[in-house]
């Protein structure tokens, strides 16, 4: 089995927030065993237009094709991201999609759903059109340096609970799977019974960190309240594992500057991925 880690610290996505790319830098630092890292090149800060499409699209769309290049190349069977802002998702899960098209399920934990487009953001905010992206609804650049777009019926909400009025509507349009941090809480096996009831196979897991309650994953980041309980989300993820394949995980918008989110951070990557960290 051939594994990848994509250390993919894109900050753009975020306009203007740097913390993001030292934070991908810092996990990679700190969690020692990583096997086969490949890094994405991405230009330190440079103040960005303020636009209502997407901010820095340039440099986003140039280190998207980059990415996508090199799992074209690498062909991995698993992937670890760890990415700057959410978009970083774009290629991993597009990549994957090409490769087992229809057998993919996403798993997109988050306290937002990122589904805004270049015609409903107000801020021009790439990171919160990530999904969006995913799902080929975005601008022509994007579309056309991913790999191949998710369909709506492939992807998972979990623990979402700050919508806009877009995304809401998005998500009731296309009834998109939901699961709230509640249902989640009662019972962790639900999202694994739901995905395989819905006839997938494979399963790519994305997290965003302000899914989870900062007291039990510290990475200095204001999440919205009621996150979800990091025990429960490691609950989740092994019931999955027990029912279905993953192929990758991201971890993305992590915070540098917290010695226990670097090792919280370990810990769910060795209960996701097994025997990916190579001693």
């Amino acid at each position: 089995m051939k594994d990848i880690t994509l250390l993919f610290p894109q900050w753009q996505g975020s306009m203007n927030n740097m913390a993001l790319y030292y934070g991908a830098y810092e996990l990679v630092k700190n969690i020692h065993d990583l096997p086969n890292i490949a890094e994405i090149e991405v230009p330190l800060f440079k103040k960005l237009k303020e636009c209502n499409s997407i901010a820095g699209e340039k440099d986003i769309v140039n280190q998207l094709t980059k990415a996508c290049d090199i799992l074209k190349s690498e062909t991995p069977d698993r992937i670890l991201l760890l990415g700057g802002d959410c978009s970083t998702e774009i290629a991993p899960v597009s990549w994957f999609n090409e490769k087992f098209s229809d057998e993919l399920a996403l798993i997109w934990f988050d306290a937002h759903p990122d589904l805004n487009t270049p015609l409903t953001s107000k801020s021009g905010r790439m990171q919160g059109m990530a999904l969006s992206a995913i799902l080929g609804n975005t601008s022509e650049t994007v579309n056309g340096a991913m790999c191949k777009p998710l369909k709506s019926l492939q992807v998972f909400c979990a623990g979402s609970r700050i919508f806009e009025p877009p995304e809401f509507e998005f998500i009731t349009s296309n009834k998109v799977p939901f699961f709230g941090p509640g249902e989640l809480e009662r019972d962790p096996a639900w999202l694994a019974k739901q995905i395989c009831k819905a006839g997938f196979k494979k399963v790519y897991i994305h997290l965003d960190v302000d899914a989870v309650n900062p007291m039990g994953f510290p990475h200095s980041k204001p999440s919205p309240p009621a996150g979800l309980a990091f025990t429960n989300v490691l609950n989740i993820i092994a019931e999955i594992q027990n029912k279905l394949e993953i192929c990758g995980l991201g971890i993305t918008e992590f915070h540098p500057g917290n010695e226990r989110g670097v090792h919280k951070a370990r810990i769910l990557i060795e209960k996701t991925l097994h025997n990916f960290l190579t001693p």
